[in-house]
């Protein structure tokens, strides 16, 4: 699943609303973090609603931290035949929202456009998307014309630096040259 191909630069999707739940309007959204706790006493929250963002007051959540979901009730959808009109929609929060991360731990959106630079390599592109895999996130980016996928694990990453917007990597052994040979 691609991640960060939205058009609310300013936003982060935090889930998806899957099914209803009863039949007072509530419904079940995923929730797309490691820790779903963090979103217990969340009171506002937006909708993509074919291109543009509706803010809602969410008048209950219930966290599932097993699942990775939460019942929620937001306020204007009052019974279960309106739910069902907003299934499948995105959900989102402000970036501001999210805690700051330092050293080598990273939101995804941080480190699309950040230049990638290998302790053998040397520069090697821009980072332009990120992926989620079964096995591991990667990210994607561009060198000698060639889309390369390198993984996001902290054993292939050296340092981050947020300020010159540089992604610092120990990619592994091989990996590009399978790229690169024809």
């Amino acid at each position: 699943m691609k991640k960060q191909e939205h058009h609310f630069p300013e936003y982060y999707q935090i889930g998806t609303i899957h099914r209803t739940h009863g039949v007072r309007g509530d419904v079940i959204m995923s929730l797309d973090t490691d820790t779903p706790s963090r979103y217990k006493t969340l009171k506002l929250i937006y909708l993509n609603l074919e291109g543009t963002l509706k803010e809602y007051d969410v008048t209950k959540i219930t966290v599932r931290e097993k699942e990775k979901s939460a019942v929620i009730h937001l306020n204007g959808i009052e019974d279960m035949t309106t739910a069902e009109n907003y299934l499948k929609f995105d959900l989102y929060l402000p970036l501001s929202t999210l805690p700051k991360l330092s050293g080598k731990k990273f939101y995804y959106h941080e480190i699309v456009g950040m230049k990638v630079i290998d302790e053998k390599h040397g520069e090697l592109g821009i980072i332009d998307s990120v992926h989620e895999l079964p096995q591991h996130p990667v990210a994607e980016f561009t060198f000698k014309n060639k889309s390369v996928l390198f993984p996001l694990l902290d054993i292939f990453i050296d340092k981050i630096s947020r300020s010159e917007m540089i992604f610092y990597t120990r990619m592994p052994d091989g990996l590009l040259e399978t790229y690169i040979e024809e």
